[in-house]
């Protein structure tokens, strides 16, 4: 007699039912929002590690192959129901325009660099903003494309071989990451579950442990510019020919994929200090930079101690950070410039032109 699929579901949740709780799974998607923003700020702060630190030159390379493709994809992944264009730009817009200004001001007046305030070039990784509103407006209708997903893909492995601007409107990073967020936003929850519950940690861990093996290598032979993860530069300023960027960009994908389900599966359900940090992850991403700015004045000094003590001074600067910017002022901070109210902005957008592409985006209706 066959068994039942309701019979075999009930056999599953009671063998793997810590998993597959609505409370852990909560917990696993702040776990995983967590982990990828402490691989974000220790990115960017070890970014400035002297060249000749192997150590911090492999973590780089490690932390680089897949921490952004994984931010846009859990990205996509809570992005399943269309938003309309006003709540874009009251959450999106808005802080990107603000926080622009703070850095303006920040390099402008007080670190005295040579800037400009210009809205259509993002500065640091204010990029993420700008693109995450862009992928947001145009998805509703580029998933009603047949093979929109390798549509997605084509461009971004192509999008390297044109002479687009590297930075105006981020376009050039748009488009390469473009598919994680298509991927993040198809993916149904109950896959992951269910992949969490049936695959070992222990293999997943071995794949993660032979990935980063083969970037250590790929790092210390120093054959490849770890810009090809970046997104921003094209083929040539890398130095490749177009098929061989073509390639690399498609290794790049194959790679960042694998090692985004890798650690999902590694990344534990239940509740710990860490998951709670998940929450507070907009914060941390739009304050970082400018604290970042500041302490990259002093990078010369710092490089001069030694290779161990640079290391620890660069870990010890970016986990800092991460703490202060828990820290309420600036979660508050971050919640009200997310939410600032907007009436006219608001009625706008419910008429004429604007009124017209929201009904053709689906505002409203659950985008699965």
């Amino acid at each position: 007699m066959k068994m039942k699929e309701r019979d075999y579901l009930i056999i599953l949740y009671d063998y793997y039912g810590d998993l597959l709780s609505a409370d852990n799974r909560r917990y696993f998607e702040d776990y995983y929002k967590a982990f990828l923003i402490v691989l974000v700020v220790v990115g960017h702060f070890i970014e400035v590690a002297s060249d000749d630190n192997v150590v911090m030159e492999t973590t780089k390379w490690i932390i680089f192959s897949f921490h952004m493709p994984a931010f846009v994809f859990i990205s996509g992944y809570f992005s399943k129901k269309t938003q309309g264009i006003y709540k874009l730009l009251q959450q999106l817009v808005v802080p990107y325009l603000v926080f622009e200004i703070l850095y303006y001001i920040l390099y402008t007046y007080i670190l005295n660099r040579d800037t400009e305030l210009a809205f259509l070039y993002p500065k640091f990784s204010l990029w993420y903003l700008l693109a995450m509103f862009m992928w947001k407006m145009i998805t509703p209708l580029f998933r009603r494309l047949p093979g929109y997903l390798w549509i997605a893909f084509v461009l971004g492995l192509f999008v390297g071989a044109s002479s687009l601007d590297d930075n105006y409107l981020t376009l050039p990073r748009m488009f390469t990451f473009y598919p994680f967020f298509l991927l993040g936003m198809d993916l149904d929850r109950n896959r992951i579950d269910l992949l969490r519950a049936r695959i070992r940690r222990m293999w997943a861990f071995g794949i993660f442990l032979a990935i980063n093996a083969f970037l250590a290598w790929v790092a210390v032979s120093d054959r490849i510019s770890i810009k090809i993860f970046y997104g921003r530069y094209d083929y040539e300023y890398l130095g490749l020919s177009v098929p061989m960027g073509i390639a690399l960009r498609a290794a790049c994908y194959l790679i960042s994929y694998i090692m985004i389900y890798v650690v999902a599966i590694m990344i534990p359900g239940a509740k710990n200090s860490l998951s709670a940090l998940g929450q507070k992850t907009m914060a941390i991403y739009l304050f970082h930079g400018l604290i970042f700015a500041v302490f990259r004045r002093g990078e010369i000094w710092y490089q001069s101690l030694g290779e161990i003590v640079e290391d620890a001074i660069l870990v010890e600067a970016s986990i800092g950070t991460i703490w202060l910017l828990c820290q309420r002022p600036f979660v508050a901070f971050t919640d009200w410039v997310t939410h600032i109210p907007m009436p006219l902005l608001q009625k706008i957008a419910s008429f004429g032109f604007i009124g017209r592409l929201e009904k053709l985006r689906g505002v409203g209706q659950q985008k699965l």
